[in-house]
């Protein structure tokens, strides 16, 4: 089973292995689900309306361009994140934490799984990774600071680039990077220390 630590005694497990075995069951990705629906949070997370069901989020949650991570503390589910929309060295990460652990919670799994996508290599020792993006609404503003405080900086807006199906619009979206050298050849390393 793939898993990794980060600050705060988080750790997240990757639902399929590399092997193609699934690490966790139907129960788990139920656990997950309960909370964020009884949170209210499902609208929020899925905000282009492709996930409405718990059937649907095991369909996304198993499909072979998703890769889901799920994140525990202390037993408890705290958050998760998956990746999608890979090129060579890149993609594309969505992140959500469970209600008990937003704040300085969110801040810690958005840091040490953003380090963690960085940092880690192939089995030749070459990273997997220069750059991770992500795509956020700009009416969701507590995402967008949790995302630059995590370690990713604004690149831009993209007119009406995210569908909020609850609303039936298009609405502006912010795109976010977090590269391992950044231009002016500050490494991730101290970006993720700025404003902590």
């Amino acid at each position: 089973m793939y898993g990794f630590e980060v600050e705060g005694g988080f750790t997240f497990y990757k639902f399929r292995d590399f092997d193609g075995t699934e690490a966790l069951t139907d129960g788990h990705l139920h656990w997950f689900w309960e909370i964020m629906r009884k949170a209210g949070q499902i609208s929020v997370i899925f905000y282009d309306g492709t996930v409405e069901s718990f059937s649907d989020f095991q369909q996304l949650v198993r499909r072979e361009d998703q890769h889901f991570f799920f994140g525990f503390k202390d037993r408890e589910p705290s958050g998760l994140f998956w990746l999608n929309g890979f090129t060579p060295k890149s993609c594309f990460v969505h992140i959500a934490s469970m209600p008990g652990f937003h704040g300085k919670g969110t801040l810690q799994m958005g840091r040490g799984g953003l380090r963690h996508l960085l940092s880690v290599t192939d089995v030749a020792g070459g990273y997997l990774f220069d750059c991770i993006k992500g795509l956020i609404p700009v009416t969701n503003v507590l995402a967008c600071r949790m995302a630059e405080r995590s370690g990713f900086r604004k690149a831009g807006i993209l007119p009406q680039a995210a569908y909020l199906a609850a609303d039936n619009k298009s609405v502006d979206a912010a795109i976010f990077c977090a590269v391992r050298n950044n231009q002016d050849g500050e490494s991730v390393v101290k970006i993720f220390n700025k404003g902590e």
